[in-house]
């Protein structure tokens, strides 16, 4: 993860794992699709393709990820050099919907992520194989919708039960659900649109604190590990911070006489 945090064993056998899928991709001119790779795992495909090639890489020409919708946050890269991907050859990427629902809705448990995955990964099904999970809250029981990939949809399809409530799946084309995502909202005041004082209004951490995370390596930047604690932000940018959550820094509303900025802030939920 470059200057972001010292690499473990793991994470270097990770990153020669990309390296090699990157080499097959660029000698045999074939697609090569890696497994869903949450935020950590991004950022060693990044520095495998910046090693790789000798210099920054930009998701259109070296790679293309995709997670199942707009603004996932775990993906599958697919490497393919010297290809300029348009927004249709989504479709050949390994990466199936499946819809969950309660057979019953009026017996059913409030189901959380945490129930879905578990009940996922009791099937052997690995934690890279499955990308984010998004849950739809109802008034009578809950739906939602996991992506995977395509070698497990039928797994998926059998789950019949999760903790005491009978389910039902089926595969489903994410784009017409009419899932939207859906969010808490913060406001705050800063003097700068600095990093590490957005961080500290959208976690209600000290600035203190934030720099440490920052430090850490504990906060992504539209996806990139970020240790630049004075790193400007711009509206629209999102932050995702470990343990806390993903966040659409969303607007400037106003500046104060004293000189300082009204911000809006979004956590998604």
């Amino acid at each position: 993860m470059g200057d972001c945090v010292h690499l473990t064993k793991e994470e270097q056998m990770l990153l020669k794992h990309f390296k090699d899928m990157i080499q097959t991709a660029y000698q045999r001119k074939i697609p090569v699709y890696s497994n869903f790779c949450g935020l950590g795992e991004q950022q060693l495909v990044l520095e495998a393709l910046e090693t790789f090639y000798g210099c920054p890489c930009s998701e259109g020409i070296q790679y293309r990820k995709y997670g199942g919708y707009p603004d996932a946050e775990r993906n599958v890269f697919c490497f393919l050099p010297e290809e300029t991907w348009t927004e249709a050859e989504e479709s050949c990427f390994p990466v199936q919907c499946i819809e969950i629902v309660p057979a019953n809705k009026r017996f059913c448990d409030e189901l959380s992520h945490r129930d879905y995955l578990g009940a996922i990964m009791n099937m052997g099904i690995t934690r890279d194989q499955v990308g984010d999970i998004l849950t739809v809250r109802q008034e009578l029981g809950c739906t939602a919708y996991i992506f995977c990939k395509s070698d497990k949809r039928e797994m998926l399809l059998a789950l019949d039960r999760i903790r005491h409530t009978t389910v039902r799946c089926r595969e489903v084309d994410f784009a017409y659900t009419g899932w939207q995502p859906t969010f808490q909202e913060r406001q705050g005041s800063v003097a700068s649109c600095r990093l590490d004082a957005v961080l500290a209004v959208a976690v209600k951490v000290s600035r203190a604190k934030g720099l440490e995370m920052i430090q850490s390596g504990n906060v992504f930047l539209n996806g990139r590990c970020c240790t630049e604690n004075a790193k400007k932000l711009e509206e629209g940018d999102i932050l995702s911070i470990r343990k806390h959550g993903k966040f659409l820094f969303e607007k400037i509303n106003a500046q104060s006489k004293k000189g300082r900025y009204h911000i809006t802030i979004k956590q998604y939920l």
